[in-house]
């Protein structure tokens, strides 16, 4: 029987639940588009404006985009703490085309874009000229943790905070829709000192859960998906491989981004660098890269 045949063999998947860790990586915001008077920390996940006075129209996208193909996608900004109780700025997405304008001192509203602005208002417009279209939503600032869900092939984006959904992203329409775009990059703004945020791009980094039929932002599919497996062995073969649940595991040299829920028994050799297991009984690797 080959490899594949034998992978094929042991797999149970379908409607269960997927592993309880990080599928993916962090996003970063992009530290080549950081205007002058943000400061940006933990890894670039974190863009606070430090200098940037009253009324300041800057912003900081993120260094990766969402595609239209990448299915939709949830993701959470902490707003900085030592920020204003209420944010004069706008958080959300930006299109591919205001992504160049993030020097410029243009809001991130316009071109496609949507943002959520801290006195409750959602602002957006397809074009050049800046225009508010919603009212009424909840005003956030220190402390408060935003939710975001953005459909790329349609444009559309959900808003929430602390745990409360404007509009439900599973049944509900999106709280707005804009014109399509090649691209679409999460972005941080503080219009004041000290206000900004922090991205959350991982489910161990989010403090609510992502919604049914959406995936984390930093997620990235994995070549296999292993949910539950009673015998494994592994001969140089995958480099994105999920697993949610196996007794025993012989791995040799595959396996470098391999992600594991509950192991009973591993022997690696040469494999594995970048694993992560929320539980592991015994575990043996040797040989690391």
């Amino acid at each position: 029987m080959s490899l594949l045949m034998m992978r094929a063999a042991i797999l149970t998947q379908g409607g269960d639940t997927a592993p309880p860790v990080d599928i993916g990586s962090a996003w970063a915001l992009d530290a080549t588009r950081r205007p002058p008077g943000y400061t940006l920390s933990d890894g670039n996940q974190t863009a606070v404006n430090t200098s940037g006075g009253t009324n300041y129209m800057r912003w900081v996208p993120t260094a990766r985009a969402i595609l239209p193909t990448d299915g939709r996608r949830y993701w959470e900004v902490l707003c900085a703490p030592a920020g204003a109780a209420s944010f004069d700025g706008y958080m959300g997405v930006v299109s591919a085309a205001q992504r160049e304008e993030f020097n410029t001192g243009n809001n991130p509203i316009t071109l496609g874009s949507i943002g959520y602005r801290g006195n409750g208002s959602l602002w957006s417009s397809d074009t050049s000229t800046s225009s508010q279209r919603i009212t009424g939503l909840p005003p956030y600032g220190a402390g408060d943790v935003l939710m975001f869900v953005l459909d790329p092939a349609a444009a559309s984006l959900w808003v929430g905070k602390n745990g409360i959904w404007r509009d439900d992203p599973v049944s509900g329409a999106a709280t707005w829709t804009a014109a399509p775009s090649a691209a679409f990059y999460p972005q941080i703004q503080g219009r004041d000192p000290g206000d900004g945020g922090t991205l959350r791009s991982l489910p161990s980094q989010f403090s609510y859960p992502v919604p049914p039929g959406v995936q984390a932002l930093g997620f990235e599919d994995p070549d296999l998906r292993i949910y539950q497996a009673h015998a494994f062995i592994e001969i140089g073969w995958d480099k994105r491989l999920s697993v949610g649940e196996f007794e025993a595991w012989l791995d040799l040299g595959g396996g470098p981004r391999l992600t594991a829920g509950c192991v009973s028994l591993i022997l690696d050799h040469g494999g594995g660098p970048a694993l992560s297991a929320a539980h592991a009984a015994l575990y043996i690797e040797v040989e690391l890269p």
